[in-house]
């Protein structure tokens, strides 16, 4: 049989006996395709150049034996479908995020332990499922739009807790499609305890028990007193700040209830942007240098029109995209800032603090509480436990009234 042979641009090679992924198969007509079937083959990497396929939309690989997804899934700009369940993923590349037009994300049965917070960029994803993975904690907002978009979750026995802004938009008062969830159980008895796992005491209702829980490893300082954030973190949090506010000033977004914030579209003369630039870009260390009398360098102040040309390429870059986030303006304006830095700024804040009038984006000084809520399932329902992040203890106090709260402390 020639598996090279193409039939209305659909490749349909399951169960094929494939080990590698057949893109030299092609033989030059990967402009062609738009679907590809690859499920219960032997497969076990997708090649770095996959962005050859230009014009792919759906890409179906479930049931091969896959370890790591390439960075180079972002050139899969038109890729609509993406189903991996069956393989043993471990991780999912933070460039997932710029496959923007991707609807449907299929990862059961995996062995993922958490999500790129840069998934919440797919604005157009529908359905989401991580169902049987090893997942220890879930990003505050997974998903872009909470109401056009189905999650699952189910059966990760390591997760204990999600996130209560995430379970106020998705699962407050609606009836999950699941009878048993397969996870968020809350403890009845006493765990046992694991030396590598930060152990919580809670306390409820004179009921004491011990739960095994995996704080996010990004998050270095969990404050359990009145301690005041670092000044880096503090930098940081208001930074991120005003680049998001900047990005979201160029996204043409239509109104709707159900966004965060309200667009009025992008336009040249967006003095947000501008003032951002023009306040910032004596900062750029790399360019723009000249010696003086003395033999130090100094940053020149770039000229209008080298600022006028950088803003034209962010406007032509949010325009072919459909929208700009905070690493386009990252990219764009302080590709120069240490690495560390910009990978925290790119990737976006763990969380942003619970309290409504306050959401500052929180990256690494973090206080939690704990309170107890009710997911209805088809059958029953269940108590779960529910995590919420703060910038501060006084955020935490003003969250607190009418909550189901739940005493803790570390063992």
């Amino acid at each position: 049989m020639d598996y090279g042979k193409i039939t209305n641009n659909v490749l349909h090679w399951n169960y094929r006996g494939f080990t590698e992924f057949p893109l030299q198969r092609l033989h030059g007509e990967e402009d062609e395709i738009t679907d590809i079937y690859l499920k219960e083959n032997l497969i076990s990497r997708i090649p770095s150049d996959i962005g050859k396929l230009n014009n792919l939309e759906s890409l179906y690989l479930s049931g091969n034996d896959i370890t790591e997804l390439p960075r180079e899934i972002s050139k899969l700009t038109r890729l609509k479908c993406l189903d991996l369940s069956g393989n043993r993923l471990q991780y999912i590349p933070d460039e997932i995020g710029e496959v923007r037009n991707l609807k449907f994300l299929i990862l059961d049965e995996n062995e993922v332990r958490e999500l790129p917070l840069r998934i919440a960029e797919l604005r157009m994803l529908r359905y989401l499922s991580v169902c049987d993975n090893n997942l220890q904690w879930l990003p505050q907002r997974p998903v872009y739009n909470y109401h056009h978009c189905e999650f699952r979750f189910w059966r990760n026995p390591n997760l204990k807790t999600i996130p209560y802004s995430l379970w106020y938009h998705m699962f407050r008062g609606q009836q999950t499609r699941s009878l048993n969830i397969g996870c968020l159980s809350y403890p009845r008895c006493q765990e046992t305890c694991n030396s590598t796992r930060r152990i919580l005491r809670l306390n409820q209702n004179s009921t004491e028990c011990t739960l095994n829980y995996d704080f996010p490893a990004i998050y270095n300082h969990i404050i359990v007193t009145s301690v005041v954030p670092s000044l880096f973190e503090l930098c940081k949090r208001k930074f991120y700040e005003i680049i998001s506010d900047a990005a979201k000033k160029l996204t043409p977004t239509p109104r709707s209830i159900y966004c965060d914030f309200y667009d009025t579209g992008y336009n040249e003369n967006n003095n947000n942007v501008k003032s951002l630039q023009e306040s910032l870009n004596h900062c750029n260390i790399n360019s723009n240098e000249h010696n003086d009398e003395n033999n130090n360098k100094k940053d020149l102040p770039k000229s209008n029109k080298e600022s006028s040309k950088e803003f034209d390429d962010i406007l032509l870059t949010t325009k072919r995209k459909g929208s700009c986030v905070p690493k386009d303006m990252i990219e764009e304006y302080f590709y120069y800032l240490p690495r560390f830095i910009k990978n925290d700024l790119c990737n976006g804040p763990l969380s942003r603090c619970e309290n409504v009038r306050c959401k500052k984006p929180i990256f690494d000084f973090v206080y939690y509480e704990f309170c107890i809520e009710k997911l209805i399932l088809i059958a029953a329902s269940e108590d779960i436990i529910l995590n919420a992040a703060f910038c501060s203890k006084s955020c935490a106090e003003a969250w607190k009234p009418g909550k189901n709260i739940v005493h803790w402390k570390f063992v």
